[in-house]
């Protein structure tokens, strides 16, 4: 403020001694100076008061390297008019304005989108920006300061409005033929999807032995009392669950997660997999022993097959963090034991451990079939049955190059800023 207790105090003196001494000029000074201030005050008290401010998104969801467009309004409701008013909202820094420059906020992971603008009686400015969405996560646009006054400068307000709203940014898809996993042969030899499967651990009767049956069948006890061999009769079952197990654990540490550049496409091989199991109609289900952001559970999809599975799947994703309370193998076995016989496990992994190894040799005597998508520099255990396929090296190398890139922007994006300071642009008036 700039009219402070001195001056109020100082002009109400001169305009008394003024009065006093029949001084005319003293008088209509410190009647002037009284009048600015009043006004000065009444007019940036009243300056946020009936003005509005909205956000939109074009879309509350967004895939990798995909761009959307944040439209934001102002309304100026009396009929006051304001000489100036400055808007500033805040986002993430992992998302990059494209036409408009944005500068640091106070909180070191945000960034502000400045705006200046005058709003004339009952007048609505409207204006854009578009935004690129460079990584995956959960991304919070706000809270936004408004700040305005009176035409000269000498009182300002500022308000806060609290309204946040949210962008998903889901991984990137890939095809699965640029994995180099066969679409046909991706989950191994899987039977059609209303073919039956006989569940040896539901027996539901016995029946005379058949040439065709195999011996691992009979029912000793039941051909004891019959005076035949007698063979159980298993319960079918139609159900082929999928799992796929996203391993994010680093090599020496289960505890810490890998590196962005090995992190992410692994993620996206994740999200990959579990589109095109859905796409052929079978139940999938994520798992990772990382956390979510915001929460304290790990990333658990059960198998579903509906419509909207696969948003359910992308958004889990989308919040996967470098977190974990677990470390994979643990994590693999407990989540494992509510799958039923013959379902197939996809394991996604980077690294192999005695441990890790184990557990997969543990699930293959268990009647799992078992799928390890893995990189060049693991090397598979032994375990009989095992269905190897190896991600390419360039897969990783384009992300390597992909954030490289995005450094480089970022920087030149930073000195940018410090040179040629923050812009306004182009506005709709209505």
């Amino acid at each position: 403020m700039f009219f402070s207790a001195i001056w109020l105090y100082g002009s109400a003196i001169l305009l008394i001694y003024g009065m006093a001494t029949r001084q005319p000029s003293l008088t209509v000074l410190a009647t002037l100076l009284l009048l600015t201030a009043g006004v000065s005050s009444l007019w940036s008290r009243w300056s946020l008061r009936a003005v509005s401010y909205r956000r939109r998104l074009s879309a509350g969801r967004a895939f990798r390297d995909e761009t959307i467009t944040l439209g934001l309004e102002l309304v100026n409701k009396k009929i006051l008019p304001l000489a100036w008013l400055e808007v500033e909202d805040e986002f993430s820094d992992r998302l990059v304005a494209i036409d408009r420059r944005a500068t640091p906020a106070s909180a070191p992971t945000q960034l502000l989108l400045p705006y200046l603008t005058s709003l004339r009686p009952y007048e609505r400015v409207a204006w854009t920006a578009t935004l690129r969405c460079p990584t995956r996560g959960v991304f919070t646009f706000g809270p936004t300061t408004l700040r305005s006054g009176d035409p000269f400068g000498f009182n300002r307000r500022a308000e806060r409005i609290g309204a946040l709203d949210t962008l998903i940014v889901y991984p990137r898809l890939v095809p699965i033929d640029d994995l180099n996993i066969p679409p046909r042969g991706a989950f191994g030899d899987m039977r059609a999807r209303n073919a039956p499967i006989l569940d040896p651990l539901r027996t539901v009767g016995t029946r005379d032995y058949r040439p065709e049956d195999s011996f691992r069948h009979v029912h000793w006890k039941a051909t004891a009392r019959a005076g035949g061999l007698q063979v159980r009769v298993f319960e079918p079952t139609t159900v082929t669950q999928l799992g796929i197990f996203l391993d994010l654990d680093a090599p020496q540490q289960a505890w810490r997660a890998l590196d962005s550049i090995d992190f992410e496409p692994l993620v996206s091989v994740a999200a990959s997999l579990a589109a095109h199991a859905l796409d052929a109609r079978f139940p999938a289900g994520v798992y990772s022993n990382r956390l979510l952001v915001g929460s304290n559970r790990t990333l658990r999809v059960a198998p579903g097959s509906g419509p909207a599975q696969l948003t359910k799947v992308l958004e889990s994703l989308a919040k996967l963090s470098p977190f974990a309370t677990v470390d994979f193998a643990k994590h693999l076995r407990a989540e494992t034991l509510a799958f039923p016989w013959g379902s197939t496990l996809v394991i996604i992994t980077a690294t192999m451990t005695p441990a890790l190894a184990a557990t997969l040799e543990a699930l293959r005597g268990g009647g799992q079939r078992l799928v390890l998508v893995c990189t060049e520099g693991v090397a598979p255990p032994p375990v009989r049955g095992l269905i190897v396929h190896r991600l390419p090296a360039s897969l990783f190398a384009a992300e390597a190059a992909r954030a490289q890139r995005e450094e480089r922007s970022a920087r030149a994006a930073a000195r940018e800023m410090a040179l040629a300071g923050t812009g306004t642009g182009a506005a709709r008036r209505g």
